[in-house]
């Protein structure tokens, strides 16, 4: 898939009059609940390159999902799920509640930084200083060594990267193994480079193995964000097709913040 068509399939996940933003395609509603995180990454990013169309959308999507109530995930107009509330200041409209923790806020920020005009009301910028404090440490950890413990902190790979963008801090020599092939974590440790992305195609079934070397990303397992899989993980298609693609976000955000590195 090359850019064109993924940014094609991102702009038509976003619903211009309800500003709902759907993680597959065709566009559905659903308990997808880390909008906050990768729609403000990718805000970000399409600020930084020009491409105001999506820039718009991530932007109207960000403030509704801010607005439509507290600690709001997703919303919709149509109740999803049992557990999802109707909204108390946008009527006709129900959301799904869970308190942010740190990914969230944090691309929220960088779509902030880059230029979208939005408010962050969390307060993680002690969080983010903290986190990158011990990145060297975090990238000797996660590697292995301690088998329980290199589990345990791989869950934070992701804010643990994060912090380091919002920071504009520069990323520890410890932690560029975790950046291999994966086009988000290079540009934030300022590394120039190609990836080759998954077939966002969904099947009704797979399984993943884990390895002793970086698995390329296009054998990684397709996903709605921009990073979710440990990357020494390979995925392995079982099943059949389904007619529903995940949202290439992770394909559009990578690709353009890659084109604002010089060589």
């Amino acid at each position: 898939m090359d850019i064109d068509e993924a940014r094609s399939l991102v702009l038509s996940s976003f619903d211009d009059e309800t500003y709902c933003y759907s993680h597959v395609i065709p566009f559905r509603h659903s308990n997808f609940i880390d909008g906050m995180a990768w729609v403000g990454v990718l805000c970000g990013a399409a600020h930084k390159i020009g491409d105001v169309s999506i820039a718009q959308k991530a932007e109207n999507y960000l403030y509704r999902l801010m607005e439509v109530g507290p600690d709001a995930r997703n919303f919709a107009p149509v109740q999803v799920d049992d557990d999802w509330m109707p909204s108390e200041t946008i009527p006709g409209y129900w959301y799904t509640q869970k308190p942010q923790a740190f990914a969230g806020p944090a691309g929220l920020q960088f779509a902030i930084d880059c230029g979208a005009r939005l408010h962050n009301p969390y307060s993680i910028s002690w969080k983010a200083r903290l986190m990158v404090l011990f990145g060297w440490l975090f990238g000797y950890v996660s590697r292995g060594g301690i088998s329980w413990l290199s589990v345990f902190v791989r869950q934070y790979t992701n804010s643990m990267f994060m912090a380091h963008l919002i920071t504009r801090s520069k990323v520890p020599t410890s932690m560029l193994w975790l950046c291999e092939d994966t086009a988000l974590f290079q540009y934030i440790a300022g590394i120039k480079s190609f990836t080759e992305y998954p077939d966002p195609s969904r099947t009704t079934g797979g399984h993943t193995e884990e390895v002793d070397q970086v698995v390329p990303m296009k054998d990684r397992k397709p996903s709605a964000w921009v990073f979710r899989n440990w990357l020494k993980t390979r995925y392995i298609r079982d099943g059949v097709p389904v007619d529903e693609k995940y949202t290439p976000i992770w394909q559009v955000v990578g690709d353009y913040l890659q084109s604002t590195i010089k060589e």
